[in-house]
């Protein structure tokens, strides 16, 4: 219900505390709000301790004084300063209006926020004009072809006020007006399951307007919409004509509006770009480029007309970070004993080289990537597989600076073929990724566990592109599902993952079968292989990536958004339970990878892939009555409480013994809740006998891998912890540190004792080899070291870090950790430094936020008489504990 403004206020100000930072849940940094009705979020600004939330309260405007049309939510009771109710109708296209905030604290009401401007974009179908465009030769084209160029120009003859482009491609697409490019972002506008959402940008292009002539141009990537994709060689999976739809919309200061629109009267052509695929590389003659083809006054006479044809069935704004270019770093090629020209990165990333130079007659550069050598020197390409990784470019004589356009690659390293009379200048390294904020640090006194860290943040930038993929460099660069499962909370605690992984869900929803099943996919382009549904672990997906986010980001507003398909994938699996109330018998991929399963078949793991499906179908069951209680939904949550506790105690009749013959298995007893409480310790000694009888190798796949840390902790295994995280030998993670790894590999041992590369042989026809030196998968370890080695965790029923657990587990050597998280309330911290005789802790806790601090296993208040509080209000503590 909405209040008049003002209605709630109360007689005494907290001046001691502001709202900041107002902003909504679209992160996506355009010049328009994706959402009509979206989601409020500010911060707390205060030097004052022990700061609380209670209410908040929303207007909203027509103008920034908020003197007209103003609009409240009234007094709102909420300790979370995000999820913000929406005051008034929905936003309409093109509305521009202002919100400011303010809170009610344990103290009194602050002031206002610096207030919010906001505009919608076009948020109904019947708002475009355009249409999409291609040049006549382009359509119909499933094959390799040069990238079409498009082009209009317009006149401009009075005063521009405000001009707004709103751009999307079937491809993708990179956009000039007057020769200026309209953004730094590439690859727009993703991929998304096109077939159901197709997303565009909004940008403000009023400065890049002049009176007189002007011109709106446009070059079209296949990227995932025509381009190869998959192993199988796949190619125009979603259509085999790619075009442009762009609506530029133009208003002058005398009240009038001009749109220019992609319609029949635009011009097409090719230029120096012969071919671009994401998996090939890019191919760039410079001979054939049309100088000045952006720019006004070039004559288009000569070129084609264009076709146009219909709109994408459901177009929405993307919400998410774009791609772009994130960093920048010189490399300096060196020729190695063959003779070869080598540029080492020092990194494995993902990206591409910039070359500037000269050439004194020209000729052919071709730049090849690979992310390990083999021994003599040479670049390691098996890998890659039918990925040619290729950038090609023909050029003349005279300086260059050369870059290729709508493509990437995964690799460290590059060799680079120059004709005679080719000097190089400078090399650039260029790494891409979608642009998400950095909230996550550690460090501790290990540097390998640093090294560690860093590998599983590079593997993180890497894959995070436009989706979340499982490598950037051979022919698959796919979603997959059971990836991001089990990487979620690591992945939120890193970097800020939230928009971007609500956006990847919205597709998983779309790829979700109707009876519940999810793709191994999303997008789903590997239909009707045999791993196009891979069970347990993947299809979970759709339970545990939305719960991740909304207990590291606190919002419930991804689990309205995502509660039919959570639901659907659980009431899926209840649906495949025998008589005795377990998951037998369907195919899962298992717990993939898992180091005992042969090298050739990963899916056939060690631990029961029936026993697994079993417990992951009541872990989930469990999630996702969690979320029905927060909805409001009490009899749905009852319904999948009882469910969840059927399975886990079927599952545990049935495997109680057989499980405890393997790690993933004993940790999967106890992370999941299958075992009884009373199980618990007995199953920890097991699973830490386990570690120990293999010397401290991890014996676990993608899925076991995630739990298996977290277990030992969670039974009081200590020392085995420790034993199994500093393990150097294979398989281990510092094994792959040790051996030079600077991102996660897919494999533990994707480079062997012996120094050799494991080819990673499969007994497949489709797919012979299958070996990633930058895979994030068992980079899920991350969440561990902020949680329980350095100790700083949000609370399931106080999500957000709303309340924090610090649990510090100090062992192993290790003299210090500190760790540092940008969380929804602001920044919380804990470092800790040990000596022989005391352990030293610092905590900061945001405004608004409270916390848990747990003294560790054999350590005491150093002052034996004082506790520490049961609860910390915000601001800075300190403890100093002694051994006992």
């Amino acid at each position: 219900m909405q209040c008049e403004p003002g209605e709630y206020l109360v007689p005494e100000p907290d001046l001691s505390v502001c709202p900041v930072d107002l902003c909504t849940d679209d992160d996506s940094g355009l010049a328009c709000c994706a959402k009509p009705v979206p989601s409020l979020r500010w911060g707390l600004q205060s030097d004052r301790e022990g700061v609380l939330q209670h209410a908040y309260e929303i207007e909203r405007a027509a103008d920034p004084g908020f003197s007209t049309g103003v609009v409240s939510t009234g007094r709102v009771p909420s300790e979370m300063p995000f999820d913000g109710q929406w005051p008034g109708a929905a936003l309409a296209s093109r509305e521009v209006t202002w919100c400011r905030a303010r809170v009610w604290t344990d103290r009194g009401v602050t002031g206002w926020s610096a207030p919010l401007r906001l505009e919608g974009t076009l948020l109904e179908q019947k708002d475009w004009v355009a249409r999409p465009v291609s040049p006549r030769s382009n359509v119909g084209r499933s094959g390799t072809v040069a990238v079409p160029l498009l082009r209009r120009s317009f006149g401009v003859d009075k005063t521009v006020l405000q001009a707004r482009l709103y751009v999307t491609a079937l491809g993708i697409f990179e956009c000039w007006v007057n020769g200026r490019p309209v953004s730094s972002e590439l690859f727009e506008p993703g991929w998304t399951a096109y077939r159901s959402r197709h997303l565009f940008a909004s940008y403000d292009v009023s400065d890049l307007l002049h009176e007189g002539e002007n011109v709106l141009s446009a070059a079209i990537g296949d990227g995932w919409w025509r381009g190869n994709l998959t192993w199988m060689g796949r190619r125009a999976i979603y259509g085999d004509t790619t075009a442009l739809l762009a609506q530029m919309e133009i208003k002058y200061h005398d009240g009038s509006r001009a749109v220019i629109a992609t319609d029949g009267f635009w011009r097409g052509s090719t230029g120096s770009m012969l071919a671009a695929d994401f998996y090939n590389g890019c191919e760039i003659d410079l001979s054939r480029e049309q100088p000045g083809w952006r720019e006004p006054g070039f004559d288009d006479s000569g070129w084609e007309d264009v076709v146009p044809i219909p709109l994408p069935g459901r177009l929405e704004q993307r919400s998410a970070p774009p791609v772009r270019v994130i960093r920048q770093f010189g490399a300096r090629p060196e020729r190695d004993g063959e003779g070869r020209l080598i540029v080492d990165a020092r990194q494995n990333l993902t990206g591409y080289l910039r070359l500037a130079g000269k050439a004194d007659s020209g000729g052919t550069i071709v730049v090849r990537h690979a992310e390990v050598l083999e021994a003599d020197g040479s670049l390691q390409t098996a890998a890659l597989r039918s990925a040619k990784a290729t950038d090609t470019y023909h050029i003349g004589p005279g300086d260059f600076d050369l870059s290729p356009s709508f493509t990437y690659h995964g690799f460290r390293y590059a060799e680079l073929h120059l004709p005679d009379g080719v000097s190089l200048d400078a090399v650039q390294v260029c790494v891409v990724a979608s642009d998400l904020a950095e909230i996550g640090s550690f460090e501790c006194s290990d540097d390998r566990l640093n090294q560690l860290d860093s590998n599983v943040r590079w593997s993180q930038r890497g894959n995070f592109l436009a989706i979340p993929t499982d490598c950037p460099q051979r022919d698959e660069r796919l979603g997959w599902t059971g990836d991001i499962q089990v990487f979620a909370p690591t992945a939120c605690t890193n970097f800020d993952s939230r928009a971007f992984l609500e956006s990847w869900l919205a597709d998983l929803a779309c790829e979700q079968a109707s009876d519940g099943q999810v793709p191994s996919t999303v997008p789903n382009v590997i239909q009707g292989h045999e791993f196009e549904f891979g069970g347990i672990g993947w299809g979970d997906a759709a339970t545990l990536v939305p719960w991740a986010l909304h207990e590291a980001y606190g919002s419930k507003v991804v689990l309205e958004r995502q509660f039919d398909s959570m639901r659907g994938w659980v009431d899926w699996g209840s649906s495949r339970l025998d008589e005795a109330g377990t998951w037998v018998g369907d195919f899962h991929l298992g717990d993939w990878l898992d180091p005992g399963a042969p090298p050739d078949r990963p899916q056939d793991a060690t631990t029961d892939r029936d026993f697994i499906a079993s417990s992951y179908l009541a872990f989930s069951a469990g999630k996702v009555a969690a979320a029905a209680r927060l909805l409001g939904h009490e009899d749905t949550a009852q319904h999948y409480r009882d469910l969840a506790c059927r399975v886990a105690e079927a599952t545990w009749r049935h495997w109680q013994s057989a499980a405890q013959k393997t790690q993933a298995g004993c940790a999967i007893l106890i992370a999941f809740g299958i075992a009884p409480e009373e199980e618990i310790s007995g199953i920890g000694r097991r699973l830490a006998t386990l570690v120990e009888r293999s010397e401290g190798r991890i014996a676990t796949g993608f899925l076991g891998t995630p739990l298996v840390l977290p277990a030992l902790t969670l039974a009081g295994q200590h020392d085995a912890t420790f034993r199994l995280l500093l393990n150097e030998q294979a398989p281990g993670w510092l094994y792959q540190v040790v051996n030079g790894a600077t991102t996660m590999w897919e494999r533990w041992d994707a480079i062997l004792p012996d120094g050799s590369i494991n080819r990673g042989i499969m007994a497949a026809d489709d797919a012979e080899c299958m070996t990633s030196f930058n895979h994030y998968a068992y980079g899920a370890v991350g969440a561990w070291l902020y949680r329980s080695l350095a100790g700083i965790a949000p609370d399931e029923a106080k999500p957000g870090y709303r309340l924090i657990h610090f649990a510090p587990q100090p062992g192993g050597g290790i003299t210090r950790a500190r760790a540092r998280i940008e969380s929804p309330f602001g920044p919380a911290a804990i470092r800790w430094v040990r000596n022989d005789t005391k352990l030293h802790l610092d905590l900061e806790i945001p405004p608004g936020a409270q916390a848990h601090f747990q003294v560790p296993q054999g350590w005491a208040p150093e002052d034996s008489g004082a506790q520490a509080p049961a609860l910390l209000g915000s601001g800075r503590h300190r403890f100093t504990l002694a051994p006992c």
